[in-house]
Formats: C-alpha cells, structure tokens, sequence
C-alpha cells in the first residue's frame, strides 16, 4: 500500500470512543495502541457497557476517562454514551479488539482537516490477524479483503475503526441503540440514513488495525446469520434498494447466487434421480468454478498469507458464508413476503354484490360436494359387499369372539378358539371391545350398520358445527364455508363405508374441544375416553388437558380406558401380562399405512432416498428454527413457553397441532386424515383474521395436501413425503402462533 499525502489545512481535535465489556486481554494492548496516536489536545473515553467491576490500577492512571451504562445495552448505546460526553470535533470509534496501526489516528486527523465536505471515514482490518487458527484468520482476511477491494465514496460505516464529524452525528441522533441493542449492524444503518441525508463518507483501507477476536465456526455462523445477515436484510427489505458496495457489489450479488446453485445442485446429485443424472454434478460443478473464478483475487490473498492450508479451507468457508448469507436474505424476503397483505381485485371492490354472489357460489359448491360424499358413502356402506365395507365387519366378528370370552388375538387363544369361522387377530386396545357392544349387542350387524351410520353423521356434523362456529364472527358465508371446509378433506366417503370409526372419533374429538370451550372438563374427558377407541387419531388430543383447571377430565378418561381394559382382560380371562406381549408382536402392523407418516416412512424400507431427503430436510429446517427462537429467548425460553402451552390448551393452534402430531406420529388410512380438520380450520382462521399473503399460501398448501384427489396427488414427485413435510411446516407454523402468545381462541354461542 502507498501512503497517501495530505495538504495540511486544519488540525482537528479526536475524541476516540471505546466501548468494552470487560477489562481482560486484548482490551489494555488495544487502548495503549489507541493512546499512542492521540494527541495532547484529544481526548479518550472508555464506555464500560454494564456495571463496571473495580477500574484496574493501570487504566486510572493512563489518562482515559471511564464511563458506563449501568446495564449492558450493547455498543450503540455505549457509542452513544460517549458521543455525548465527547469534546473533539472528530467521533472516532474503535473496537476494543481492535489495535490501531500507530499511523491510522494521523490519516484520520489528517482525512478531516484536508475536506471540511467529509462527514465520516473508516478503514479496516489489517492482513496479520492476531488470532490463529483458519476460521480467525479466514474471517478476518475476508473483512481485510472486502474493505481493500473498495476504496473510495461509500454509502455505509464501519465502527470497529471509523469516524465521523460530531456535530452531524449528535445531529443525526448517533446509532439506533432500540432497534440494535445488542453488537448488530446499528453503524451499517447508521452510514446509510447519514448517506441518505448527503454526508460524504469515504473508505480508506489504509487506516488499518490488527484484530484480536478469536473466531470458531460455531460462532461465525450465529453472529454472521443473527446479527449481520438477518437484520442487514431486514435493514435493506426496509430500504427498498440495495448499495452497490462492499458485500453487495455485483461480484458479491452473483457469488451469492452461485452458492444457492451450487447446493441445490448438490442436493438433487444426492438424490439420484435417473432423468436429471448427470446434470445437477455438472452444474455443481460449473457454479464452484465461476465461484472460483470470481473470487480469485480473495483466494489469492489466503494463499499468500497460509499457502494451500488456508487456501482449500478457506475456499469452502467462502462457500459456506455465501450461502447462509443468501440462505438468510431468502429467509427474510420470505418473510417480507408473507407479511404482504392482501385484497380483493379491484373489480370485486367495485361490485360488492358480485363478491357476495361469487362467495355464495363457493358455498353452495362445496355443500353440494359435501353433501354427494356424504351420499355416496353412506349409500355405499350398505350396498357394498361385506368384503369391501370391511371396518364394520371385522369389528362384528372382534365382538362375537368378546362375546364368547375370547380374546381375539392368534397368541392369546386356543387351537379350538382360533378354529372358530369367524376368528381374527385384532389390532384395537382391549378398552374398544366392551365399546362394540353399542354397536352389536342387541341387533348384530344390521344394528351396528345403522348405529354407525347415525353416529358417523353426528360426528360429521359435529365437526362441521365446529368450523361453523369459528368462523361465524366474519359474517353467514364465511361461517358456512368454515362448516363445509373440513367435510372437503379427501376419503370422507371412505369413513362412511369402509372406515366409519374415523369419522365417529373425531366428532368425540370436536365435543371433546367445544366442552372444553365451555369449561365441562368431565364431559370433554368421556368424550375423549370413547374417541380412544382409534388411539392414533385421539391420542395426541390428551395435549388440549395441558392446562390445570381441564387436568381432571384427561384423568376421568383415563380412568375409564383402564376400566373397559380390566373388563375385558377379565371377561376373556387373559392375563394383562401376556396380553401386552401379544400386542407389542403386532406393531409392526403400524408400519404399513396407506396414508403417509414420519414413522412408516422411516421403518419402512420401499422407500426412495428423496422421500427420506425432503423428510429429513424439513425436519432440519424445523429444528433450526426452533433452536434460534430458543437461543433468542435464552433463559426465558423454557418458562414462556410453558406458560404460553398451559394458557392456550383451548386454542386452535393447539387442537391443530394435536391433530398434526396424530397424523405425523402413527399408523393410519386415507380416511383417517379427517383428524386434520383442526388444522385445516386454523389456518384459514389466521387467513381471515390476517389475510396476509403468507397465512394464505400455508392455508391452500395444507388443502391442497388434504382434499386433492389421490390420484392427483401421485403426480407430485416423491408424494409420500409431501403431505408429511406440509404437516410438519404447519405443525411449526402453529407452534410459534402459540409460543409468541397469538393463538386463536374464537367465542362459541351457548
């Protein structure tokens, strides 16, 4: 680098601004570099950011004054804390890792007094970082590079080494320190709201620093996405336009974009899907080259300073950084995206009457889709021959053995009672035996047809009553439509013919909900005790007696289901011991599934690396999520969480995700997916109570998963593991609706 020569016009007088959060190593080097550049006339001051300990010995005497917040409110506030007790013309900020080169106060000083016009200045790092190690010096090289790549004009700031005039900084109100209180981008934003105002900010890499911040993997990715990436985004989203500088030059803009091509190309490699084959390693392979190519002049700089150990590392670092980086702008954008409200066309604001008209013809649609699923099934149930209607039959032969004291189970009986005509090997509980007995015990299989059929329309109905009533505050059509949406999910004629238990659950689960609703903790607990009669469908619902006041009726239920078990194992003389062995033998049984679940995915072995991939992939993304609200929330996490869980037991987000788990978690039929209707109800609650674009796209994605044609459904590559990995996404979706205290919990009329 070339020194550069100023006319001296003025000599401005510094104040250097040092905020810190403790008095350990590198601080006292990097305040003794500081000080060894001021001169007499400037001044120095130490902003401790919390409390400050005991000043040590050395500092009282060095000439610093120390100041302090009194609570850690992060290094805009400590800025601006000195800001305020400062006496030079000039601010400049310095990182309290960060030791000064002792030429880097000269040029600063002499930058101010040659351009009255120049309002702000920064440098950067220099290239002999002090920490080792390839992440250190990989990130700060790169910082080193960013900045000696573009000298001159800048649109931003930089206060691990930079400048300003005081007097425009007081005046521009310093740094955000409410939006930014902990180490962010609060100088980032503060160069572009100091540029928009028509201050002249200049870049000069040769102001130069060494830094002393150790850096490790795990920590470059949480501060790099969660206090760079994400707010820089979120920062930028506001603006509405993008600088061309540093990390957003064009170079920077298509590298970004690279890296996103690169891993998806990657990904489909790893996916090895015959058609694509060999495409996605040649475009792989492509992207890293441009990447390469791109970024020469930065992989250069790593192998002048480490050779080919720091080069081949830090090469796929780069690659790493880009990624999240671009990972993280997508995710904000995203999100900026699904916050984007919506409204109705123009010509539907023109014509309200139109807009009633066309709302009623949906209406009316659907009630009339409703109303042929519900005919053709219940039509059906009767007509079909008893080996296609076979629910019903099999459970009519389960309660003749019952009848005659026999267990239906192959381990649990004799030769002479498995040579019964009739005999079979169950998959229900021993509570659902007793439970048949409704069904046939006076009339037999004709009772129980007619019985089923009754109570499958209640259930139906009852279901249908539910959506009515959350939806009944946004006018009669809407209510309407919230009644016929959940009759809508794909297999409801399948519930009346083959699977008629599904369908009566599920209106035990609905009473189950409004009971509670109504505070009768009693009832809501019968009704959840009889719904266990299909236990992967009822289950999960337990979860809606979280709070204290409803933990009584999940108890009552309990207590039933141990009741009908003892009967059972009492009236067929079979031992709760060797019961338990024979049922544990048929488990595997809930493995083969015709509708898709987490479980049957993974223990099954048919199936292809994609399902297991997309699968996979959600579940990652699921949890990453998880783990950054959690780290957000540090201590309080776990408390608010379960206070947020106990209060909302009577919300829709939680009777969502309990049906969500159900569908997830265990064994069922297409005609089993009826449990959903929770969730398929919320979501287009939150549509209508915020009909952003965002709740509205999740709200046609899980229809869309629900209520489409199966045979539409196996068009979509890997379709088995697309209505898991939409459930899954919902079931998250739900779960931070709750967690951030936004759940839904609609007012019944009594």
């Amino acid at each position: 680098m070339t020194a550069q020569h100023f006319p001296a016009t003025s000599t401005p007088t510094i104040t250097l601004v040092m905020p810190t959060i403790s008095w350990e190593p590198p601080f006292a080097c990097c305040l003794r570099a500081a000080m060894a550049g001021l001169a007499p006339s400037d001044q120095l001051l130490v902003v401790f950011d919390g409390a400050a300990p005991d000043i040590p010995a050395w500092l009282k005497t060095s000439g610093a004054t120390v100041l302090h917040t009194g609570e850690r409110s992060g290094p805009a506030a400590a800025r601006n804390l000195g800001a305020g007790r400062a006496a030079g013309e000039i601010l400049l900020f310095v990182d309290a890792d960060v030791e000064l080169h002792p030429d880097a106060i000269a040029r600063v000083r002499q930058h101010f007094g040659a351009d009255p016009g120049l309002q702000a200045l920064f440098g950067s790092y220099d290239d002999r970082p002090a920490a080792p190690g390839v992440v250190s010096r990989f990130r700060n090289l790169l910082h080193h590079h960013t900045h000696t790549s573009q000298p001159g004009p800048a649109s931003t700031f930089w206060a691990g080494c930079g400048a300003v005039r005081r007097e425009r900084f007081l005046a521009l109100g310093g740094f955000d320190a409410d939006a930014y209180s902990q180490p962010c981008i609060e100088d980032i934003e503060f160069g572009l709201r100091l540029h928009d105002d028509g201050g002249k900010i200049l870049l000069d890499p040769t102001i130069q620093g060494t830094h002393h911040k150790r850096w490790t993997l795990s920590l470059m990715l949480r501060t790099d996405i969660q206090q760079r990436a994400i707010p820089w985004s979120r920062l930028l989203l506001s603006r509405r336009e993008l600088p061309t500088t540093l990390n957003l030059s064009g170079s920077a803009r298509v590298s970004a974009g690279l890296s996103l091509v690169l891993a998806l190309a990657l990904a489909l490699a790893a996916l090895s899907i015959p058609r694509l084959a060999p495409w996605p390693l040649v475009i792989a392979g492509g992207a890293f080259v441009l990447l390469l190519a791109l970024n020469r002049s930065f992989l250069a700089l790593l192998h002048r300073k480490g050779g080919i150990p720091l080069a081949v590392p830090g090469a796929l670092l780069h690659v790493l950084y880009l990624l999240y980086s671009s990972l993280s702008f997508t995710a904000v954008l995203i999100l900026d995206w699904w916050n984007l409200p919506l409204r109705k066309p123009l010509w539907l604001n023109r014509s309200p009457i139109w807009s009633r008209h066309l709302l009623w013809a949906v209406v009316i649609a659907m009630g009339i889709y409703n109303i042929y699923s519900i005919f053709r099934g219940s039509i059906n149930s009767f007509l079909e021959s008893s080996d296609r209607v076979w629910d019903i039959n099999q459970r009519y032969d389960e309660w003749l053995l019952f009848r005659d004291q026999i267990y239906p189970h192959a381990s649990l009986a004799s030769d002479a009672e498995k040579s019964v005509s009739h005999f079979r090997t169950s998959v229900y509980l021993p509570w659902a035996l007793p439970m048949f007995g409704i069904l046939f015990a006076w009339g037999g299989l004709l009772q129980g047809k007619i019985t089923i059929l009754i109570a499958t329309l209640a259930g139906l109905a009852a279901i249908s009553f539910v959506g009515k009533q959350c939806f009944k505050p946004w006018g009669e059509a809407i209510s309407w439509l919230g009644a016929f949406a959940p009759l809508t999910i794909r297999g409801l004629d399948l519930c009346l013919r083959t699977g008629q238990f599904s369908a009566i659950c599920v209106g035990f689960l609905a009473l189950q909900w409004l009971l509670l609703k109504r505070k009768k903790p009693y009832l809501a607990g019968l009704c959840w005790a009889l719904a266990m009669i299909k236990p992967q469908i009822a289950v999960t619902f337990a979860i809606l007696f979280i709070a204290k006041p409803h933990r009584k009726g999940v108890l009552l239920g309990i207590g039933i289901l141990i009741g009908l078990s003892v009967i059972a194992l009492w009236h067929t003389s079979t031992p709760p011991v060797e019961f338990l062995k024979s049922w544990l033998s048929t488990l595997s049984h809930f493995t083969n599934t015709g509708s898709p679940n987490i479980t049957g995915l993974l223990l099954l072995s048919n199936n292809s690396l994609m399902e297991y991939v997309l699968i996979a992939s959600v579940a990652a993304f699921a949890a990453m999520i998880s783990v950054f609200y959690v780290n957000r929330r540090r201590s309080e996490a776990a408390t608010m969480a379960w206070a947020q869980l106990t209060n909302a037991s009577l919300s829709m987000e939680l009777s969502g995700i309990s049906s969500i788990l159900g569908a997830l978690l265990f064994y069922h039929h297409i005609y089993d997916n009826i449990m959903l209707y929770p969730a398929l109800i919320c979501c287009w609650l939150i549509s209508a109570q915020r009909p952003m674009l965002g709740n509205v796209a999740l709200s046609l994605l899980i229809t869309l998963s629900l209520s489409t044609p199966y045979r539409f459904l196996t068009w979509l590559p890997s379709n088995q593991a697309f209505q898991p990995s939409v459930w899954l996404l919902i079931g998250m979706f739900l779960l931070f609706r709750i967690l951030n205290g936004k759940a839904y919990s609609p007012v019944l009329a009594k």
